[in-house]
């Protein structure tokens, strides 16, 4: 069962990151403006890749990778700092749904930076992740942070940030 799991983690997990990788490319097409056929193509080609296909894909290697850390007990220091390299991945995607947003405006265009800043930074985390899974580092668990040693801290951690947010 195990080996299933993992099978579909990887797959999953290489859907997400060829769109993690593909997706700023596509966004690079609207560095200039184009014909309303090839915009609108363009643009609806785009969201289908990110809604479709990478977003499912990104949901259950997420879910598949739970499973497994659970599936297998690792409960190292490596995957906790690969945890949070995960995260990073997510709000680099969730910032890839806020451009495809903003971009549904015909007359908006893709600054060619930004771009170029989503493909580097989508490339050093696959490769953080890459490098942690595989290489599996001892880690000192004193290196970490008590939040990410203590399980139910994370909450508190939560509330406390919340309630400096709480206007006076």
């Amino acid at each position: 069962m195990l080996a299933w799991l993992k099978a579909a983690h990887i797959a999953t997990l290489c859907i997400w990151c060829a769109g993690l990788l593909v997706l700023p490319g596509l966004f690079l097409g609207r560095v200039q403006a184009l014909p309303p056929r090839e915009l609108k193509r363009l643009w609806h080609f785009t969201w289908i890749g990110y809604r479709v296909v990478m977003s499912p894909a990104a949901v259950l290697a997420i879910a598949t990778g739970t499973g497994l850390i659970f599936g297998y007990a690792v409960f190292e220091p490596w995957l906790y700092l690969k945890l949070a390299v995960v995260g990073a991945m997510v709000a680099l995607h969730m910032s890839y749904g806020l451009a495809l947003a903003r971009l549904a405006e015909p007359e908006k265009h893709f600054p060619r930076l930004a771009g170029l800043a989503m493909l580097g930074g989508a490339t050093l985390l696959i490769l953080a992740v890459l490098l942690l899974v595989l290489g599996k580092p001892p880690l000192d668990a004193g290196a970490l942070p008590d939040w990410m040693r203590q399980p139910g801290s994370g909450r508190t951690l939560l509330q406390s940030s919340l309630e400096s947010m709480r206007p006076i």
